[in-house]
């Protein structure tokens, strides 16, 4: 009765999230999973001991459900944006999905939920944030208007002004801008006896007889009081002491994507306990492989990609059956 619960509900599940006749959890029910979803009992895997175990990329959008025992591939290079995916048509090997199992109820009876009763369903998931840091749109630097290093907040690296320059005492000369400047005086006007002076300064003659040139527009350079070369020590560098630092985006998922699985690395030699598989009756020594398709070990799968030999017909540890394989290739 309980298996007939769960395959009624469970495939409401499915067809709710537009699963089809030929993907994930609805081809396994014409295989060995007898009721529930697909389920493994490590019992030989390397990965645990050579740390070959990846959960980094997010499942293509189109996969509604990974179930455990299923394979895919780690396409890294997918959307050339360094956020790969989780896919059946990426390059690479053929890689075994292995969640962890996020059961939380507990039956009428008191006992647990079992194993069976996961997968990894799409919609129980809505991941966001795929990294803290997006390194496609660093941070903005924030100018202070200070000019310590050599520009303003708007680029530039000088700042005109219009004022008045008055000479200096001896008559002679004038200082702008830290330069000093020769300063031409006439003769006495003979009427008035006053005297003219004559600066050149900027391509344009000013005059005066006070000894104040009116109107004199005059250039400011910034100075460059900082480090323009990176400072290989500090990850945060950057030539503005007064930028105001933590200001930056988190890099998003890509659209669609939801679920990041874990996935295991396969080696000759692994072992493990499935009823993962696209079969209905199986014997020892049958060789599987994953379907291009979906992934799911069928005796028709890819057996250029990997072979998994089927070393005993057994069953797993809610009694339905189950073959325990070993890969040879």
């Amino acid at each position: 009765m309980f298996r007939d619960f769960l395959n009624s509900h469970l495939g409401a599940i499915e067809l709710a999230q537009g699963v089809n006749a030929l993907s994930q959890a609805a081809v396994s029910k014409d295989g060995y999973v007898e009721f529930g979803y697909g389920q493994v009992e490590p019992n030989h895997l390397s990965a645990q001991r050579t740390g070959q175990i990846y959960a980094q990329l997010p499942a293509n959008p189109a996969i509604n459900i990974l179930e455990q025992g299923q394979f895919v591939k780690y396409d890294y290079s997918a959307n050339s944006n360094g956020i790969g995916e989780v896919n059946f048509t990426g390059a690479g090997e053929w890689m075994l999905v292995y969640n962890e199992i996020k059961l939380y109820r507990d039956h009428l009876d008191g006992t647990k939920q079992w194993d069976c009763e996961f997968a990894m369903l799409k919609d129980d998931y809505q991941a966001r944030v795929y990294t803290p840091y997006d390194w496609e749109m660093p941070e903005i630097e924030y100018h202070n208007g200070l000019y310590l290093n050599g520009k303003d907040e708007f680029g530039k690296t000088s700042r005109k002004i219009t004022h008045a320059v008055t000479m200096n005492q001896d008559m002679k000369t004038v200082d702008i801008a830290g330069v000093r400047y020769e300063v031409t005086a006439s003769e006495p006007d003979a009427e008035t006896g006053l005297i003219t002076y004559t600066l050149n300064y900027g391509g344009k003659t000013f005059k005066t007889t006070n000894g104040t040139f009116e109107g004199v527009e005059v250039e400011y350079a910034y100075d460059d009081v900082t480090k323009d070369v990176p400072d290989i020590y500090e990850p945060g560098f950057t030539n503005d002491p007064w930028r105001k630092l933590g200001i930056h985006k988190e890099k998003m998922m890509r659209p669609g994507t939801t679920m990041v699985p874990r996935v295991f690395k396969t080696n000759v030699g692994d072992i493990f306990t499935t009823n993962m598989v696209a079969e209905k009756t199986l014997a020892v020594k049958d060789i599987l492989a994953p379907r291009a398709a979906d992934g799911i070990l069928s005796k028709s799968g890819d057996k250029n990609a990997m072979q998994w030999e089927v070393v005993k017909v057994y069953t797993m540890p809610d009694g339905q059956k189950g073959v325990k394989v070993m890969r040879i290739a």
